[in-house]
């Protein structure tokens, strides 16, 4: 009888196995075996070819967050004076995807009632993986916390315009797919791929809406969950798969978010990705288009029963959201190569420190070295502000 239950558990361990969908994480990552929870030594090891059950199983139940539970949301924050619920676009299957804009602005453009300052826009979208609910709980904090009546809400919503995709893939969450769309589709590796899925193309027509209005996105954040590490941390993208300048922004937004939740958010270097610039994910999308004007990165929670804590992340990321761009404004450099054609560029940089680099120039080999806020030619190239 003991050797016949063995045998049965096996072959329903083994059914459960191969019976699921093939994993693929967020990025070509650079995966770190953590040590402890919060050591930062790791060791970098490659991808598991297995997949890992989700920690809350239970896709029967939309995981937890079903869509019906977003619409119920929904009605309720579109109560408030400062919240615009609207639908971006339909998924594969005709459910609408939901975006609720906050601001204290009269329009969607965001200019304020009472102010000549233009604001500033970030965009945040979550729950691309239907079994990744918790991405889908930490924008639901964000939302509630910019809607709420604190005074630090209030002048976020005074400076700033959030656009909040809660559940960016409905089909999947409502059929049980643990991270495909209803056409069973990877929307998070689709970016590249010569057809769009119907998500993605909805998801790109608006980044390209909002980036060609008059208040483009500054920060763009794609929320995920983590079954492999069981923490709470940004996908860095490495120098050689961006450039010097974007790592360097990379590590000041995360610093900035950590800030506002200590203890809870490893440090930059613990999740590394890019060697090499990739084209298949959001991230590409914003690096291949648009290079420093937009920092773009997957924030990664928990995904374990015990996870928890979702309105300190959200607050963390809508603060840190918040410092990054009120320190690092738009500078404009005029570059002017001496070469035979005296050839003039201009470059749109970010306002930032940094110790000793460089930054790469779009043309050419040549290199500007960077040392705090003052930048000195190399190689014959003169740089001058422009005022």
């Amino acid at each position: 009888m003991r050797r016949a239950i063995i045998i049965s558990s096996i072959v329903k361990l083994f059914a459960i196995f191969f019976a699921s969908e093939p994993t693929a994480f967020a990025q070509d990552q650079i995966i770190p075996t953590p040590i402890s929870h919060f050591n930062s030594t790791f060791t970098p090891t490659s991808l598991p070819s297995i997949n890992f059950i989700a920690a809350i199983p239970d896709s029967t139940n939309g995981w937890g967050y079903k869509y019906s539970d977003l619409k119920i949301d929904l009605s309720e924050w579109a109560k408030s004076p400062y919240a615009k619920v609207e639908s971006v676009g339909v998924s594969t299957h005709g459910r609408a995807i939901w975006m609720v804009s906050i601001s204290d602005a009269k329009d969607s453009l965001g200019y304020p009632g009472n102010s000549f300052v233009k604001k500033s826009r970030v965009m945040i979208h979550a729950r691309t993986h239907p079994a990744e609910v918790q991405a889908n709980y930490i924008s639901n904090e964000a939302i509630k916390f910019l809607l709420g009546p604190s005074a630090i809400a209030a002048q976020l919503r005074s400076e700033f315009i959030f656009n909040i995709i809660p559940m960016y893939n409905p089909d999947g969450v409502e059929e049980g797919h643990s991270r495909l769309n209803g056409r069973l589709v990877d929307l998070e590796s689709n970016w590249d791929k010569p057809i769009l899925e119907v998500e993605v193309q909805t998801l790109k027509n608006l980044f390209l809406r909002l980036m060609n209005g008059p208040i483009p996105i500054q920060v763009a954040l794609n929320l995920h969950s983590d079954q492999y590490l069981f923490s709470r941390f940004f996908v860095y993208h490495l120098p050689s798969g961006t450039s010097l300048t974007y790592s360097e922004l990379e590590k000041r937004f995360i610093e900035k978010s950590q800030s506002h939740f200590q203890f809870g958010i490893r440090d930059w270097d613990f999740y590394s990705t890019w060697p090499t610039t990739k084209t298949q994910y959001p991230e590409s999308f914003w690096w291949l288009n648009y290079r420093e004007k937009v920092l773009a990165l997957t924030y990664e929670d928990t995904n374990e029963a015990g996870a928890n804590k979702f309105d300190s992340t959200a607050l963390a990321l809508v603060l840190g959201s918040a410092d990054f761009i009120r320190e690092n404004p738009a500078t404009k450099i005029l570059v002017n190569r001496k070469r035979m054609d005296d050839q003039r560029i201009l470059l749109t940089l970010r306002g930032i420190k940094i110790p000793s680099g460089y930054l790469n120039l779009p043309h050419g080999g040549e290199m500007i070295s960077i040392t705090g806020k003052i930048l000195k030619a190399e190689k014959g190239v003169s740089v001058q502000p422009i005022p």
